[in-house]
C-alpha cells in the first residue's frame, strides 16, 4: 500500500468553509495591519516609493501566522504531520501567495488605477481562491488515503 493526497471530494465543502472562515479571520488581521502600515508608510517624509508593497508584506506575515495556526488545528485538522515540516511548506506557499498578491496589486494599482486601499480586498479574494487554498489543501495540510498496489 502507498499513500497519496486525497482527491477533492464530497467532504470538500465543509473543508472549504472552515478554511474560508480561518482565512477570513486571518484576512481581518492582515487587512487591519495592511491599512495601519499603509497609513504610516504614505507619510511623505518617509519617502517610501510603493507603500502598498511594504504594507502587503507586513500584513501578510501577521496574517500567515494566524492562518497557519487556525488551519492546522481547526480548518484542515492536520496535526499528524510534524509542525516544522508543515510550517516550512506553509512558508513556501505563503511566499508564493505573497508574490501572486503583489502581482495582483500591481495590476490593480499601477495598471487599473484602483486606489491601493481599495485594491487589496479584491486582490486578496482572487488570490485565495485561485492559488492559496488549492496550495494549502494539496501541499501543506494534505489528507492521505491508502492506495492498494
Amino acid at each position: 500500500m502507498t499513500e497519496r493526497a486525497a482527491p477533492f471530494g464530497p467532504g470538500e465543502t465543509g473543508l472549504l468553509l472552515r478554511a474560508g472562515v480561518s482565512s477570513g479571520i486571518a484576512t481581518l488581521v492582515d487587512g487591519a495591519f495592511y491599512q495601519m502600515v499603509l497609513a504610516v508608510t504614505t507619510e511623505p517624509s518617509l519617502g517610501v516609493p510603493r507603500p502598498y508593497v511594504v504594507a502587503a508584506a507586513a500584513g501578510a506575515f501577521l496574517g500567515a501566522i494566524t492562518n497557519f495556526s487556525l488551519n492546522r488545528g481547526w480548518a484542515f485538522r492536520s496535526q499528524k504531520t510534524p509542525v516544522l515540516l508543515q510550517a516550512s511548506r506553509y512558508a513556501v506557499g505563503s511566499l508564493l501567495t505573497l508574490l501572486v498578491l503583489q502581482a495582483a496589486l500591481w495590476l490593480l494599482v499601477e495598471r487599473a488605477h484602483v486606489p491601493a486601499s481599495v485594491a487589496w480586498l479584491p486582490a486578496k479574494l482572487l488570490v485565495w481562491l485561485a492559488f492559496s487554498y488549492p496550495f494549502q489543501r494539496i501541499f501543506v495540510f494534505t489528507r492521505k488515503v491508502e492506495v492498494a498496489r
